[in-house]
């Protein structure tokens, strides 16, 4: 499996989330994460629902025609948060 994601993007959610894409993917990668849900609004990507920082986030990405894993955004969510008990 292999995970990609924009530099830029991944510059600002440093700058403005103080989490970064490689944070996000080592989770990934370790298989903590705590669910896969579809996107209601977009129908080609799905959520990773992480647990990080002691709080729930989710994690926006899409596969791309090479299977690859294209991380779009994270943000903390307390929808998420309060669905999932704050669990890690």
């Amino acid at each position: 499996m292999e995970i990609v994601w924009d530099e830029q993007k991944n510059w600002w959610l440093k700058d403005t989330r103080n989490v970064s894409f490689e944070q996000i993917a080592g989770v990934i990668f370790a298989e903590q994460y705590l669910d896969i849900a579809g996107n209601p609004t977009r129908a080609n990507q799905e959520y990773f629902v992480i647990w990080l920082r002691e709080y729930t986030w989710l994690v926006r990405f899409l596969v791309d025609d090479s299977g690859r894993i294209v991380l779009k955004t994270a943000y903390p969510s307390r929808k998420a948060h309060r669905r999932y008990g704050g669990k890690q």
